[in-house]
């Protein structure tokens, strides 16, 4: 009976305009998009091998080992496959990162970026299934029962006995099917193509984040279908249950999620970058302002030293300015994220854009990374000024001494800078609460579906 009743259902929904509309949207945006973004994929990955080419070329014409310790080399991460379908903060990871022994890390202008996409940017699956896929969930759903009711279906179907928990178990699951089928139709073409007409590759971690950004987004759009589901049956008019729908549907998609971030910054004040700039600034002339004095009255021998000194203290000033800033900002980005997480959209675009490697929490791991990566890059200059220096005892020719002095440095004595992809285990660890207000939002948009319908009034 109830495979009969889903059949019913699935065909009620297949044999209509809202269907092949649809579908078609869906399988126009998710595979124009999969293919779009899969040829700046492209770009980025030439990008990257290039600028790694130019940082190797860079290396063997620094003649200045001195002058290379303070200006440093610039560093990017490897374009992530996964932003084909998720893009997320992969803008920001993409930036290129100045790493030097006297200076804290500074971000550059993604080399990747590209005037165009910034204008118009192209929408990935987040995007799509975020607005798009919610959006039709709700036209799915939204006269589910008040639509029959209003042309008396509903009345001859009840009439032949059937129990009340399965006929809304089965309008549920037909459409559902109905929706879910042609997206995920949709990503399967967008993501064979993607793999045909581009370099564009996924490797067995990434393959598991796949499939699981394609679970949460199923579970999304559940939630949205469900929601409009519980509206249809309160209601017994198709009009009022889309209006409902709709005014719901902008409330938890395009409200909260936006206003979230402007209570934030009112509840949890972060002082400007350009007023750190300034105070930065005003550290280092005051640091220096202090030492010049000293420099002027100490011996020629002494110059150096003080010089290594005044640098030191400006690296530990502006480390300790700059993690004070970054905890108002972790404070601040909290609050926002709480607030957020009142709407299903929130918690949709939070775990999904940490499974494809580009969420907040992948933004503040690169900042450690950097940080560790750092201690590492002196650590290598230090040996290899320490080596120079070795070589140099007993050579007392000047021209040598040059030589041995500003000789290239060898890219294979620099650490790598290659940030690691988190672990699955860690990344659904960190997902684990929004992953969870999704399927208790979807427990209690069913569970009020199913209260309503038990007490649905058939003769009104």
């Amino acid at each position: 009976m109830l495979f009969l009743l889903i059949g019913r259902e699935l065909r009620s929904h297949v044999l209509t305009y809202r269907f092949f509309l649809g579908f078609v949207l869906l399988f126009v945006l998710i595979v124009s998009s999969a293919v779009v973004l899969g040829l700046n994929y492209d770009s980025r990955l030439d990008a990257y091998f290039e600028s790694q080419i130019a940082r190797g070329e860079q290396l063997k014409e620094a003649t200045d080992f001195r002058r290379f310790q303070w200006r440093g080399a610039q560093h990017e991460k490897p374009p992530n496959a996964l932003s084909v379908f998720t893009v997320g903060f992969e803008r920001e990871l993409s930036r290129t990162v100045t790493i030097s022994q006297w200076s804290e890390p500074t971000f550059g202008r993604s080399k990747y970026a590209n005037p165009l996409y910034t204008l118009f940017p192209a929408p990935d699956l987040l995007y799509i299934v975020n607005i798009v896929g919610s959006l039709l969930a709700v036209l799915f759903a939204f006269n589910t029962v008040s639509g029959e009711q209003e042309d008396g279906t509903l009345r001859l179907v009840m009439a032949n006995s059937v129990p009340r928990h399965l006929v809304l178990l089965a309008k549920w699951a037909g459409g559902y099917i109905a929706l879910i089928v042609p997206f995920l139709v949709s990503v399967l073409v967008g993501l064979a193509l993607a793999s045909v007409f581009t370099s564009f590759r996924l490797s067995g971690a990434e393959w598991t984040a796949f499939l699981a950004i394609l679970g949460v987004s199923a579970l999304y759009l559940s939630c949205f279908y469900t929601l409009a589901l519980a509206i249809s049956v309160a209601t017994h008019r198709s009009a009022t249950s889309l209006v409902l729908s709709f005014l719901a549907w902008v409330v938890l998609v395009l409200a909260i999620p936006n206003i979230a971030p402007i209570v934030a910054r009112s509840l949890v004040p972060v002082p400007s970058p350009g007023a750190i700039a300034g105070q930065q600034e005003a550290l280092v002339r005051g640091i220096w302002a202090e030492i010049r004095p000293k420099m002027r009255q100490a011996e020629r021998s002494q110059r150096g030293t003080l010089r290594d000194e005044a640098r030191h203290r400006i690296a530990d000033e502006t480390k300790r300015l700059m993690k004070n800033y970054l905890q108002k900002v972790d404070s601040q980005i909290d609050a926002g994220v709480a607030l957020a997480r009142l709407s299903p959209s929130a918690s949709y675009v939070y775990a999904t854009a940490s499974l494809a490697g580009s969420g907040l929490e992948d933004f503040a791991g690169l900042r450690t990374y950097i940080d560790r990566y750092r201690v590492d890059y002196m650590q290598a200059l230090r040996d290899i000024g320490e080596e120079r220096n070795r070589q140099l005892e007993g050579v007392s020719d000047s021209d040598e001494r040059d030589e041995i002095r500003n000789a290239p440095i060898d890219p294979d004595d620099l650490p790598v800078f290659v940030p690691d992809r988190r672990p699955m285990t860690e990344i659904l660890v960190s997902a684990d609460m929004d992953l969870l207000l999704l399927t208790v939002l979807n427990a209690v948009f069913f569970l009020a579906s199913y209260v309503g319908f038990l007490r649905y009034d058939l003769m009104r």
